[in-house]
């Protein structure tokens, strides 16, 4: 069975391409080769950090629906992968994917990779935000694999999922984005002072922005989580 990897990476303006959370699925037996220890944590800000309730250090979800099942699948989600060998080709995966690599039609997943790294389909994701360079934060949505065949197989379901967590994400920053407008709206200043501010707040700062803050919602990595947890299963099948 292939191996694979859900990712969410960042384009972060102070560490370049970084991995926020990725997703992983493996059995009762082998759950604490995956789990980070709480000493584990990189060096990060708050635009590549992973964010968890309670300043957890990994989501884990234990699928026991089928009680028959004596070793059931367990899915974990972490900032990075434990396995040195699986982490470095992750972080070529993100350089690519972030870096390098581009396509025409941004709307429209992209793949890349290779056999000594792995292989990729990601799409990237613009996220607004007046703080950041240009106005936007760059994502990259990422399934990561072993087996070019498998992942080219599933390519209509990995993009329908990509589909349905970036209309999330963006509904989410659109809504974030409208209370702020209305706050400022209810503050009584002007059109012309409230331009003066944002183009202050561009010039100097610039400040890492995690999506927590970007989506106003604690929950989101979680809720990733959750998303890769039901991609998984479907590309498992």
């Amino acid at each position: 069975m292939a191996n694979y990897i859900i990712c969410l990476a960042h384009f972060c303006e102070l560490h370049g391409p970084s991995i926020i959370i990725c997703t992983q699925v493996t059995n009762k037996a082998s759950k604490s080769e995956h789990i980070l220890s709480s000493n584990s944590k990189l060096q990060s800000c708050s635009s590549c950090k992973l964010q968890l309730p309670n300043d957890s250090i990994n989501v884990i979800t234990t699928d026991e629906s089928d009680k028959t099942v004596v070793n059931p699948p367990v899915y974990i989600s972490t900032n990075y992968p434990s396995s040195q060998k699986r982490y470095l080709s992750l972080t070529k995966l993100v350089m690519k994917s972030l870096s390098v690599e581009t396509t025409a039609d941004a709307t429209k997943p992209m793949f890349v990779g290779d056999a000594l790294n792995g292989y990729c389909v990601n799409k990237i994701i613009k996220i607004k935000d007046a703080n950041a360079r240009g106005s936007e934060r760059k994502y990259a949505l990422m399934v990561v694999s072993d087996s070019e065949s498998d992942l080219l197989m599933n390519w209509d379901i990995i993009g329908m999922y990509f589909t349905e967590i970036t209309s999330l994400l963006h509904l989410k920053v659109e809504s974030t984005l409208e209370q702020l407008l209305t706050k400022k709206e209810g503050s009584g200043k002007s059109d012309s002072c409230m331009l003066d501010n944002e183009r202050y707040l561009r010039r100097s700062m610039n400040k890492p922005k995690s999506l927590v803050e970007l989506t106003n919602d604690p929950q989101i990595f979680v809720k990733f989580h959750l998303w890769g947890i039901e991609l998984l299963k479907d590309i498992l099948k």
